[in-house]
């Protein structure tokens, strides 16, 4: 009688955690994305983006954490981290590890789509098509492309190619050599030393989209925007190897055909958003003044800024890759979007 009151009350024991908890629900797939951008920046809310797709896509079964500010990594070691497994998903620009990627250094080449929807859009198809082989250390996610960049800078207002001959502007990847041609000198350093620098006197400017001035507060800094719009850079979404592999069949199969398309289309458009709200922040911001140039100079910038797409594929093909075929591809592509 006493074994089986023992064994009544074990049984009962067991099923009591199933009926307050459940049978055999597991704990959530923990995900960490890292960013270099800061928690309210425009970096923040594209990759919160991708985040809540995967929450909401997958309730219960995966917990995804964004750590900001380059908190769990800096930008430039962002994919050399992803592939280690710091992080499980990572926003990367090829533009800062300028050598990494040297087949994908032919979308930041001039001319640029004006549009980051119509970019990402064309750069996505670009990307499966002539560039998956150079990124195939990790899983990409996603792919979207910024607007076009400009020049703004802080005592030297630039009307003219002659007035920017011999200015420190910084610049990262491509835009080094296209600084070149301009007759000014490229300055590389990672993003967020920028506004110190220019504060300081280190660089006189320096080239990205309106949106930035809001987003590293760079209007404190930058008086004078001009508007140029060469040359614009992809941002890679990745994600570690292992760790993509590691996922249920069924959470794979959405990460490949339903995330993409969301992921880069909300990514696009919060850059577009954003770039219309930065030139209406410089717009009504006391003392600051935007230039647009004249048809007339805006070709000569544009004629030397695509004087570096030959010496581009030349290098490439000396390294043994199809630089020429790769600028010839990309312009076929974007052609309908520039005017």
């Amino acid at each position: 009688m006493r074994k089986t009151m023992l064994a009544t009350v074990s049984l009962f024991l067991l099923i009591i955690p199933v009926l307050l908890f459940g049978a055999g629900k597991d704990a959530p797939i923990e995900l960490k994305m890292s960013h270099h951008g800061a928690a309210e920046s425009k970096n923040q809310e594209i990759m919160k983006a991708g985040a809540d797709w995967i929450e909401k896509r997958f309730p219960g079964r995966i917990k995804v954490t964004i750590y900001p500010s380059q908190t769990l990594l800096n930008a430039a070691s962002a994919y050399e981290g992803t592939v280690n497994g710091i992080t499980d998903i990572a926003y990367v620009i090829p533009g800062w590890t300028q050598g990494r990627f040297p087949k994908t250094e032919v979308i930041d080449l001039p001319p640029a789509i004006p549009s980051a929807v119509d970019a990402t859009n064309v750069y996505w198809e670009f990307y499966k098509k002539f560039l998956a082989d150079e990124w195939k250390a990790v899983k990409v996610l996603s792919i979207h492309v910024q607007v076009p960049q400009n020049i703004h800078t802080k005592k030297t207002p630039i009307r003219t190619l002659e007035n920017i001959k011999g200015q420190k502007i910084r610049v990262y990847g491509v835009g080094k050599s296209i600084m070149n041609a301009f007759g000014g000198i490229p300055v590389a350093m990672p993003m967020p030393e920028s506004y110190e620098a220019i504060r300081q006197g280190i660089v006189a400017g320096i080239m990205v989209p309106f949106a930035e001035m809001k987003s590293y507060r760079l209007i404190d800094v930058c008086n004078y925007h001009t508007q140029v719009y060469i040359h614009a850079s992809p941002f890679f979404m990745v994600m570690n190897l292992q760790k993509y592999n590691s996922l249920p069949d069924d959470i794979r199969k959405a990460f490949d055909e339903e995330l993409p398309a969301y992921w880069n289309r909300e990514s696009a458009r919060i850059w577009d958003r954003s770039e219309q709200e930065g030139v209406e922040f410089v717009r009504k911001t006391p003392g600051h003044q935007i230039i647009t140039l004249s048809p007339a100079e805006r070709k000569v910038w544009n004629d030397r800024a695509k004087s570096i797409n030959g010496p581009w594929a030349q290098s490439l093909e000396a390294k043994g890759l199809p630089g020429k075929k790769l600028v010839e591809e990309k312009l076929k592509a974007i052609e309908k979007y520039i005017k």
